[in-house]
């Protein structure tokens, strides 16, 4: 027997999801947020999205610069996405905050996270309006994968319930 639950509790009951941290600049203002709205639009062109609400900051310099980095974390990045999520960059420079170093991306100006196993450059070429966010679809311009990375040690996922928990692939490693 199922009983009817408000919205947002039922869809905290949805497999865990993978965290990224986005980076993005313009005219020299570089800014980190913490995304759980990602997603793959298409094969070819290869196109992936993500999904960031007009009130944040880095909203607004993903629609004047049309470009950004997609950057994987892994559990040795779990407080810098904390960090990332919490801090508006508005008011600190997450990069300095959280400890992460900025490189400069080959294709676009975002700067991708040095920290992170992969980094995926992308140029935005559509922007929807869904309820209270705007996916951002870019085209992939370019993926950069540390060479010793392998998925399996360490992707890390949030899982949102009431205490809300970090994950990597089989062990829970933290609460957020």
């Amino acid at each position: 027997m199922k009983k009817e639950v408000p919205v947002l509790d039922g869809l905290r009951q949805l497999p865990i999801s993978p965290v990224y941290l986005m980076s993005v600049e313009h005219e020299g203002k570089k800014n980190i947020i913490s995304i759980g709205m990602f997603a793959f639009f298409s094969g070819k062109p290869t196109l992936v999205g993500v999904g960031i609400a007009p009130s944040r900051y880095s909203f607004e310099l993903v629609r004047k610069s049309g470009e950004y980095v997609v950057n994987v974390v892994d559990d040795k990045l779990m407080e810098a996405v904390r960090i990332c999520g919490e801090k508006s960059g508005r008011k600190v420079d997450k990069f300095e905050l959280a400890k992460l170093t900025p490189v400069r991306g080959v294709k676009v100006k975002a700067p991708l996270i040095q920290e992170s196993p992969v980094s995926i450059e992308c140029k935005v070429v559509k922007e929807v309006e869904v309820g209270d966010h705007v996916w951002f679809i870019g085209e992939v311009l370019a993926v950069h994968v540390r060479e010793d990375y392998n998925w399996k040690d360490g992707l890390l996922f949030k899982w949102v319930d009431k205490e809300g928990f970090y994950y990597k692939v089989g062990e829970k490693i933290g609460k957020f």
